[in-house]
């Protein structure tokens, strides 16, 4: 039987079928990750490794029985495939998973900022109220007719870009070919420049590669007309962090939403002395639901190389021995 790390204390209901398979899986408690001490003890026996937190190369190297890195989710910047792959080791994600509530977080993000729900809400609580209901103040913006800008249409970008089709807005989007299927619907391919000039809602869906890093730079940004609002729930690094607080700063542009940061846990504290953005800590998949849905595609994912069967989402072909 195969000996499993899951290297963050996740909800676990979704690993039942590795128990009843009589794998042996080590998890932390709920809500803790295993240390590094504890990752680089554990490593040396184990089969396969759910990978919640950073998998670096001292962890692929100390993994000597490794046969397979499970990312925990769509994103894996933050696993060394390149180390995996010297080693012979599968790298697979599960990004399936995380498309409906991640796409459901942009779409609240982009739809508080619309409604300016975070700033009547604290107005709610400490205005009087006679001045504060009053007909023509604090007006927010509608969607429909609006233009939405879908950076990276992959499957959480799709999702997003279909409602706001049901929205009635104009859907334009980015992506390193067009999509005939995005096009039939009435969804635009344009490049990046022509994306940021013309849309009021910008939506980052791109993942974190050397070509994405810094992508959304400063001459980017400064194209978004004033009234435009960006929403990131990718990843911190393909934002230009320092440029966006000049144009909030500056109200150069309506505002922002961030679910995700450079250096994160950390978060840039400029971003707090700012009212024209919104700040969540990466939680596009936090939902149960979700996170039950993840544990049970990692532990499919496992059950297939255990038993020979092929992969889904193989990151890293070129690594495939026997398993």
């Amino acid at each position: 039987m195969a000996t499993i790390i899951v290297s963050f204390g996740v909800p676990s209901d979704g690993f039942r079928s590795l128990y009843e398979n009589n794998h042996t899986v080590h998890i932390p408690p709920a809500g803790v990750r295993f240390s590094r001490e504890e990752m680089l003890a554990l490593l040396p026996e184990a089969d396969a490794v759910l990978a919640c937190t950073p998998f670096p190369r001292e962890m692929v190297e100390a993994g000597r029985k490794l046969k397979l890195i499970v990312c925990y989710g769509a994103g894996y910047d933050a696993i060394d495939v390149a180390a995996a792959t010297e080693h012979g080791i599968a790298v697979v994600n599960i990004p399936e998973t995380v498309t409906a509530s991640t796409a459901e977080l942009a779409i609240a993000h982009m739809m508080s900022m619309a409604r300016r729900l975070r700033e009547l809400d604290g107005l709610v609580r400490t205005m009087q109220p006679k001045e504060l209901f009053v007909m023509g103040r604090r007006m927010g913006t509608r969607l429909e007719g609006a233009t939405l800008g879908i950076v990276g249409m992959g499957r959480i970008g799709g999702r997003v870009a279909d409602f706001g089709r049901v929205m009635g807005m104009r859907v334009l989007y980015t992506a390193r070919t067009p999509k005939p299927e995005r096009d039939a619907l009435g969804d635009e391919h344009v490049d990046l420049e022509t994306l940021m000039k013309e849309s009021d809602f910008i939506s980052l869906h791109c993942p974190h590669t050397p070509e994405t890093h810094g992508m959304i730079s400063r001459d980017m940004i400064a194209l978004m007309k004033p009234t435009a609002f960006l929403v990131n729930t990718a990843r911190g690094a393909v934002l230009d962090e320092e440029a966006l607080i000049d144009a909030l700063r500056e109200k150069r542009i309506a505002g922002a939403a961030l679910d995700v940061y450079i250096g994160e846990p950390n978060v840039n504290p400029a971003f707090f002395e700012l009212d024209n953005v919104q700040l969540t800590p990466h939680i596009g998949s936090n939902t149960l639901a979700t996170r039950n849905q993840m544990a049970q595609a990692a532990s499919e994912q496992m059950l297939a190389a255990f038993s020979g069967r092929p992969l889904q989402n193989l990151l890293n072909p070129e690594a495939i021995r026997s398993l």
